[in-house]
């Protein structure tokens, strides 16, 4: 048993996890004293993520808990996460104040300090501290050869002096969130730190939110911690660091940059010339949350066709192969030149707790328009399209896109502010007639499962021979394999004992199913509510299950799903989030 192959005892562990993890860790740990090879890979498995402090780890003497030295070598992910409420009780958990009003300084951060160097496996750290984290933290993860992804979320930052980086050391990855920054994309799901009141009250946010000190400290952290010429994927937010500040380096490396926060004002730079200094950019995310007011952030300059006044001309925008923007940009003539995407996102992000206004339909035909006259130069390689919408989606909307887009293989239409109500369409042709009945209240059984009759969607029922508007427009897009989609409902209670909001859709699905050919996975808008007075857009999705003929065999209804900010392009299960 001691010379098992390592690579299939590390096979067995893994699957071992995913089994038990949830509901039985204890297997796990039998099957990692079985022999001496497991148990290796059953560390590396168990202890390859840990988050440090535990509220519940300490004692009189020593103080917090740490991991014991044996277990240093098998970290590779390490959350620092400091509890926000210890700064504020009286006295202070874990920590000191010097002073009436004075920062809060943690006490235990030496027993991180000393093992950081000993973490030969650390790969990546994410930092979410209610204080400035001390000088001594930073100097030893500089020592820390094998780090490449630091992540810096919502804690205070201040340097007194630039950091001496050994020449060795470089990130592959890093991203600052500055203090309460807290957006909302679209009305549907957001993290549920957000919906508490005690979030927006806590008084490290009070007091850091805006701080000057943490714009010197971001350049030096991108800049000389990052190393400009090694960084390949940045999130940076515009509060904190200027474009002007951007352009100023060259980065050779990076091929994806986030940029979040809100849209620079005139003065700070212009976009095109920080593309120019990415030569092998290929997505470019502009999360910025809308401000009332303000008009959108300009992507070209003011004479759309003409260089900046640095010379950086508009083509630079053709690199890039994944494109996000929010309802803060203008995005007059972008897309005549973005003639190399391959995804493209269009959101609707402002600050909590407010819920944004997406672009309306007028503005989604400008921007297919925009899309065309670019398409002119080069056939369309768009396959992902993701678009959030103030107005109800149409059989006309979805011709335009499938003429503009004919290649897409996913697509997502969103109603920022989801609601059922008449249905502007039908959707379901029954295969026989029933006979006619004396009209009645509906029951259970006048809504019953596939294949017997199927449902149509509005609540007067109406007669078999209905038109396919909305299957004739996606005809032309013969790649489809996702869609979601925002197609009104009738409007049901979405508490009903008998669920007919849920079969109505299930139906849809299955009729689309059966209409477009490669379509594996479709789902469908509703609203949710998600406590007394609150209501977010959610999706109800389904797989599609097919026989050799691609005939539908059944459909598999799919758990809920969130975009974890900044994530755009590939929602995650729930229940792995805070939504």
């Amino acid at each position: 048993m001691s010379s098992l192959n390592s690579d299939v005892s590390y096979a067995l562990v893994k699957e071992a996890i995913a089994l038990y993890q949830a509901n039985d860790l204890q297997v796990v740990l039998s099957l990692s004293s079985t022999c001496r090879v497991i148990r290796h890979a059953a560390l590396s498995a168990l202890f390859a993520q840990v988050h440090w402090p535990h509220a519940n780890k300490h004692d009189e003497e020593s103080g917090l808990h740490f991991f014991p030295a044996t277990l240093w070598p098998y970290f590779r992910r390490f959350h620092l996460i400091w509890p926000e409420d210890w700064p504020e009780t009286t006295p202070p958990r874990w920590g000191d104040r010097y002073y009436v009003g004075g920062d809060y300084n943690p006490r235990h951060i030496d027993k991180l300090v000393a093992a950081l160097p000993a973490m030969s496996s650390l790969l990546s750290f994410y930092l979410n501290c209610p204080f400035y984290p001390p000088n001594s933290l930073l100097n030893a993860l500089i020592r820390c050869r094998s780090l490449r992804d630091l992540s810096i979320n919502e804690t205070p930052l201040s340097i007194s002096t630039s950091p001496r980086v050994p020449s060795e050391f470089f990130l592959d990855r890093l991203s600052i969130v500055p203090v309460a920054e807290a957006v909302r994309v679209g009305d549907g799901p957001f993290d549920r730190r957000y919906a508490e009141r005690t979030y927006y009250v806590r008084e490290y946010r009070k007091k850091y939110k805006n701080d000057v000190l943490a714009r010197r400290a971001t350049t030096a952290f991108l800049f000389d911690v990052g190393k400009t010429a090694c960084l390949r994927h940045v999130q940076l937010s515009t509060d904190l660091c200027t474009l002007q500040a951007l352009t100023e380096h060259h980065w050779p490396s990076i091929d994806t940059l986030i940029l979040t926060g809100h849209a620079p004002r005139g003065g700070s730079g212009e976009l095109l010339d920080v593309l120019v200094k990415m030569p092998v950019l290929r997505e470019l995310r502009l999360l910025f949350a809308k401000v009332k007011g303000e008009p959108g952030f300009r992507i070209l300059s003011d004479v759309p066709s003409s260089p900046t006044v640095n010379g950086s001309p508009p083509a630079v925008l053709r690199q890039l192969n994944h494109l996000a923007v929010s309802n803060a940009c203008n995005l007059e003539n972008v897309f005549h030149y973005t003639t190399g995407l391959e995804r493209l996102a269009i959101l609707a992000i402002i600050d909590m707790p407010r819920v944004p206004i997406a672009l309306s339909r007028a503005d989604i035909d400008k921007v297919l328009c925009d899309l065309a006259m670019g398409h002119r130069l080069a056939p369309s390689r768009l396959k992902r399209l993701r678009i959030m919408i103030e107005d109800k989606v149409n059989p006309d909307l979805c011709s335009a896109i499938a003429a503009h887009c004919p290649n897409l293989e996913a697509l997502e239409i969103e109603l920022c502010g989801y609601h059922d109500g008449k249905s502007i369409h039908a959707w379901v042709s029954c295969r026989s007639k029933p006979p006619p009945s004396p009209p009645q209240s509906p029951s259970p059984s006048s809504f019953p499962a596939f294949p017997h009759q199927s449902i149509c969607s509005s609540r007067s029922c109406l007669p078999c021979a209905v038109k396919e508007e909305f299957t004739d427009a996606f005809a032309p897009m013969a790649l489809i394999r996702e869609l979601r989609i925002c197609i009104q409902f009738p409007e049901y209670d979405e508490m009903d004992a008998y669920e007919p909001w849920r079969n109505a859709r299930k139906e849809c699905a299955r009729f689309l199913a059966g209409k477009i050919q490669k379509l594996n996975r479709v789902g469908f808008e509703y609203r949710k509510r998600t406590g007394t007075h609150r209501f977010e857009d959610n999706w109800l999705e389904f797989e599609v299950e097919r026989d050799g003929g691609a005939r539908v065999v059944s459909l598999r209804e799919c758990g809920p799903t969130w975009y974890p900010f900044p994530e755009v392009w590939f929602p995650v299960p729930a229940q792995n989030s805070g939504a």
